[in-house]
C-alpha cells in the first residue's frame, strides 16, 4: 500500500515542488526493493531501453572532455523508473489515481503562480496593483519584453516555462480523452483554468502543440463532416490570430535564420572581442553549432560530460560573442542525444520513441489510447525545439510516462474498477 501512495505522491508534486518529487522518486525505489516479490515481477523488454540509454550516457563519460559525473544522478530517472515498474506488477490498479493526482498537482501549481504574480504585482505601501515589472512599459509592452508578473518565465517561477507548459498539455490530454471526472463543472473548470495557465505561459511550441491537440480531439470526437470542417476552420483561423498578434512573436518573425559565414570574422572563442553579436536566431546557431560538433565523431559522440561546454564555443563564434556564464544545449533532443552519443544513442533512442507509439496504438482503452496519442505528440513537437532530457522536469516527466504508457494496457474495466 505505501507503493501507491509513493507513486500518488510522485504524480502529484512532480508539478509542484521538484525536491519533493526527487525525493519520492529515491523512496519509491527503496521500498520497491524491500517489497519485492518474485510474482509481482513484470518484465518488459521495452523497458530496457531507456536502461541502455542511461548506460550509454555513463560509458560516454571515458571520452568525454570533462569529468561531469552529475550526469549519473541526473539521468537516474531513465533507471530507476524502469526498474520500479517492473517490480510492481499491480501498478496498473492505480494508474487512473495517478493521473488524477498529477491534475491535482498541476492545480496547485498553477494557483501558486497565479498567487505568486498576485503578490508580487502589490506595492502595499501604496496599495497599488501593478504587474509591471518596468514601469516605463505599457501593458502590452510588458508583456513583449517579458516584463510582466503574469506572463512568461517571470509567472511560471517553479519550472521552467516549456516545461510548466508540458505538465500542461499532459492534464488538458487527460481531460479531453480520459472520464476521470464525473462532474462536468469540475472537468471543464481544471479544463479552461490549464488552459488560461498555457496562455499565460506564452510559449510558442506549446501553444501551437495546443492547437494540434484540439484538432486531434475535433476529428475524433466529432461524427459530422459539416460540423468537423467549422470547427476546424474556426481553431485554424483563431490559432493564426493568436500567433499573428502574440507580443511574445515579434522577435521570431524579425530573426535571421540563414547564417552567413561571411561575417564570422573570429574562429577562435578566446580571441572574440564582444563589439556586436550577431542576431541570428540563436536556435539556428545551436543546432548548427551541434552539426559541426557532430561530425567529429559521429558514430559515438562527443560524450555527455561537458557537452554543452563545447557547444557554447562553437556557437560563441558564430554568434560572435563569448560569456563564460552562459551555457546552452542544442535545444534540440533529437540533435542533443546525436551530439552526445553518436549513432549508437540516437538508435536507442529512436527504439524508445517507437515503443511507445507500438504501446500506445496497441492499448486496449480506447480513451487512454487517445490521451497516450497525444502524449506523443507533445513529447515529439518539444523534442524538436528543446533538449528535454538535460533537465530534471524533462527527464523525470519523460521516464515516468514512458513507464506509464509501455505498463498500461490494461481494458476498460480492469482501470475503472477502483473509481
Amino acid at each position: 500500500m505505501i507503493k501507491k501512495y509513493l507513486f500518488l505522491v510522485f504524480a502529484f508534486f512532480l508539478p509542484v515542488s521538484q525536491k519533493i518529487s526527487t525525493i519520492t522518486i529515491g523512496l519509491l525505489l527503496i521500498t520497491s526493493i524491500i517489497t519485492f516479490r518474485k510474482k509481482n515481477f513484470h518484465f518488459k523488454i521495452e523497458a530496457v531501453l531507456p536502461v541502455c540509454l542511461y548506460a550509454l550516457y555513463c560509458i560516454s563519460l571515458l571520452y568525454s572532455s570533462e569529468s561531469e559525473f552529475s550526469i549519473i544522478e541526473k539521468k537516474a530517472s531513465l533507471l530507476i523508473f524502469p526498474l520500479v515498474f517492473m517490480v510492481n506488477k499491480d501498478f496498473s490498479k492505480y494508474f487512473n489515481f495517478i493521473l488524477k493526482y498529477f491534475i491535482f498537482g498541476c492545480l496547485v501549481a498553477l494557483i501558486l503562480c497565479e498567487f505568486y504574480a498576485f503578490y508580487n504585482s502589490l506595492d502595499f505601501t501604496n496599495l497599488i496593483f501593478d504587474p509591471r515589472i518596468e514601469k516605463s512599459l505599457s501593458f502590452y509592452d510588458s508583456i513583449a519584453k517579458e516584463k510582466n508578473h503574469f506572463f512568461s518565465f517571470n509567472f511560471s517561477f517553479i519550472h521552467q516555462a516549456v516545461y510548466f507548459a508540458m505538465y500542461l498539455l499532459f492534464s488538458i490530454s487527460i481531460l479531453l480523452h480520459a472520464n476521470l471526472f464525473k462532474n462536468r463543472i469540475i472537468k471543464y473548470s481544471l479544463f479552461f483554468f490549464f488552459l488560461v495557465g498555457l496562455f499565460q505561459i506564452l510559449n510558442k511550441t506549446s501553444l501551437a502543440i495546443l492547437f494540434i491537440l484540439l484538432l486531434f480531439k475535433i476529428f475524433k470526437s466529432i461524427k459530422s463532416k459539416r460540423i468537423t470542417a467549422t470547427s476546424t476552420v474556426v481553431l485554424v483561423v483563431t490559432a493564426v490570430s493568436i500567433f499573428w498578434f502574440n507580443p511574445r512573436f515579434q522577435n521570431f518573425y524579425q530573426s535571421d535564420f540563414l547564417i552567413d559565414n561571411s561575417e564570422i570574422k573570429i574562429k577562435d572563442f578566446r580571441k572574440i572581442e564582444n563589439t556586436k553579436p550577431n542576431d541570428y536566431n540563436y536556435r539556428v546557431m545551436l543546432w548548427s553549432s551541434a552539426f559541426d560538433l557532430i561530425a567529429e565523431n559521429p558514430l559515438i559522440g562527443i560524450g555527455g560530460g561537458g557537452s554543452d561546454s563545447r557547444l557554447y564555443e562553437v556557437f560563441a563564434v558564430k554568434r560572435q560573442w563569448y560569456d563564460k556564464s552562459e551555457k546552452y544545449h542544442a535545444h534540440n533532443q533529437y540533435l542533443q542525444i546525436f551530439l552526445d552519443l553518436g549513432i549508437m544513442g540516437l538508435i536507442v533512442f529512436f527504439s524508445i520513441a517507437f515503443s511507445i507509439v507500438k504501446a500506445a496504438r496497441n492499448n486496449k482503452n480506447r480513451e487512454f489510447k487517445y490521451t497516450f496519442i497525444s502524449v506523443i505528440i507533445i513529447l515529439g513537437f518539444n523534442f524538436l525545439f528543446e533538449s528535454m532530457l538535460e533537465r530534471y522536469s524533462g527527464i523525470s516527466f519523460f521516464s515516468f510516462l514512458y513507464c506509464i504508457i509501455i505498463f498500461s494496457n490494461q481494458n476498460k474495466d480492469e482501470l475503472y474498477k477502483q473509481l
